[in-house]
């Protein structure tokens, strides 16, 4: 008898062979986290990143959707927080920059202000770099970037002083 991939064995054995990642997933979703985990709602899909505000008691996340939002805690966000659930509020909503997305941020705490990595993700026709102030939420300045590819990352140097964005440009690979 051959051994054929559609038999009703084959097929058993793969279902049970898949349950098993299925239930570790599943079980590690409904564990209780070994740390302190902030749970909030969201009015969007993805956030790409967040980043702590210490001075402020906030999380900054970018939009995958384009925009910044903030998450702030509470002054009292002690251990009679555990099951509070935080809000997400929409700070930046930049409408020069519709359809684009806000991929890394950075808070760049000397000059108080926040630096946000901007690129069209679908197309790649845009890539920018803007500023906003951290205080209140005005735009310092927005610079676009050269070159196709989707933005990757956004860091600042050692000392603090330059900005470094990376992009990733589509490429073909030799076949």
């Amino acid at each position: 008898m051959a051994f054929s991939l559609c038999s009703t064995k084959t097929l058993l054995f793969l279902f049970l062979i898949s349950a098993i990642p299925i239930a570790f997933i599943i079980s590690m979703e409904l564990a209780k986290p070994p740390t302190h985990v902030y749970h909030y709602h969201s009015s969007g899909f993805f956030r790409e990143c967040a980043k702590w505000d210490d001075l402020n008691s906030r999380f900054l996340v970018s939009f995958m959707e384009g925009g910044i939002g903030e998450i702030a805690l509470p002054e009292d966000h002690g251990s009679s927080m555990e099951e509070a659930v935080l809000k997400e509020v929409t700070v930046v909503k930049d409408p020069d920059l519709t359809g684009n997305s806000s991929l890394g941020i950075v808070v760049d705490r000397p000059r108080n202000r926040l630096l946000v990595a901007i690129s069209d993700v679908l197309g790649n026709n845009y890539n920018a770099l803007a500023a906003y102030d951290l205080s209140t939420w005005d735009r310092l300045f927005l610079t676009r970037l050269g070159g196709s590819g989707t933005l990757l990352s956004l860091f600042f140097c050692s000392s603090g002083s330059f900005p470094f964005v990376f992009l990733a440009n589509h490429c073909s690979c030799p076949s």
